[in-house]
């Protein structure tokens, strides 16, 4: 695999930055490539295929990065292993596939599959190599990710049964007709879905909830809504429900756990420019990381011990990856480069 340092130029981020970050590079959407970053020496290896790559997602274990890519007829589901090895496009009964997300395990990956707003969840066995439609296959279904079974079912969200596996999906359910759409979110097993209590009845018609993301423990889920008026940030958990944890006249949205599970990090518009906020659900304190009065910053994501948020900023023109501590004081520029850089996911580490 040869290293890029031609077209992208690392400035060093500090000494205690560590780790490799996966994100997106090219001039324009159709040359989107997934490439891989050393924080700590700058070296940058293309990995994906370019073939206008998605948003990469690491598996739990570190090992391997799966996102979307285009396909013969649409898009597919791209995985290949964390050195660029072994890169294959799953094979899909569906021609457009988005949104990939690992299991626990690192054997199973979730996506929507279909065509248009006709979006199924499909989950993929990587040891079986073949798919299986969950929810049943009248739900339309979007934006799955994995959470614990146990815990969903000890907070009272979904009910015990004998049949269910040790995880279940979360995902967005679309209802309603074209221009008249309406999202909710839902506990999703192979065989049914559970709508999930976010809602104060009545629920207006317009009524949207999007990015649902499981606390790390699964104890609690964070997502978007415009319960209020407005786009802001809500957490559903079994002592309090669902409560606000943005609480501002300005758009909030694209929550984002912390490792340890107590912080969210999240993008908000409230100083008139995009910017990266961490909140803390428990007190409802909110903190900036990264916000500019004359660039927009945007696209958090969490090293695995939880000191720094990686993020995209267009403060040089371009939108470049950087890197700033929890507290927003060390902000480092780790690309430079005259494309666009984007979406950085940091891996995590292998559990022993």
């Amino acid at each position: 695999m040869i290293l890029v340092s031609a077209c992208l130029v690392f400035v060093a981020a500090s000494e205690n930055v560590a780790g490799r970050i996966a994100f997106l590079s090219g001039t324009e959407q159709p040359d989107h490539r997934v490439c891989l970053l050393d924080a700590a020496t700058g070296d940058v290896t293309p990995i994906g295929p370019g073939r206008r790559d998605g948003a990469p997602c690491w598996s739990p274990d570190g090992s391997r990065l799966a996102f979307e890519s285009d396909a013969p007829g649409g898009r597919g589901i791209y995985v290949v292993r964390a050195d660029g090895a072994e890169g294959r496009l799953l094979t899909h009964t569906h021609d457009w596939n988005a949104r990939p997300r690992w299991s626990a395990d690192s054997t199973k990956i979730a996506y929507s599959g279909g065509d248009g707003l006709d979006q199924h969840i499909i989950v993929y066995d990587l040891a079986q190599e073949r798919e299986t439609v969950w929810g049943g296959p009248d739900v339309k279904l979007v934006r799955p990710v994995w959470t614990w079974t146990e815990s969903l079912v000890a907070a009272r969200l979904i009910p015990a049964t004998e049949n269910l596996s040790s995880e279940v999906l979360i995902a967005i359910a679309l209802t309603g007709s074209p221009g008249k759409m309406s999202t909710d979110i839902c506990a999703v097993t192979p065989d049914r879905i559970y709508p999930l209590p976010t809602q104060t009845p009545p629920a207006p018609k317009d009524y949207v909830e999007w990015a649902a993301e499981p606390h790390p423990k699964g104890t609690a889920i964070s997502y978007e809504s415009n319960d209020g008026g407005d786009r802001e940030i809500f957490v559903l958990s079994a002592k309090k429900g669902a409560f606000d944890v943005s609480n501002h006249r300005a758009a909030d949205w694209n929550p984002i756990w912390a490792p340890d599970g107590k912080w969210l990090a999240f993008e908000s518009f409230r100083d008139g420019r995009r910017g990266v906020y961490r909140v803390f659900p428990d007190t409802l304190r909110v903190y900036p990381v990264a916000v500019a009065k004359d660039s927009d910053n945007w696209h958090p994501t969490y090293s695995p011990d939880g000191d720094w948020l990686a993020f995209v900023s267009n403060r040089t023109g371009d939108p470049e990856i950087y890197v700033a501590d929890i507290k927003g004081e060390a902000v480092r520029q780790l690309t430079n480069h005259p494309g666009h850089d984007y979406a950085p996911a940091w891996q995590p580490k292998a559990k022993p």
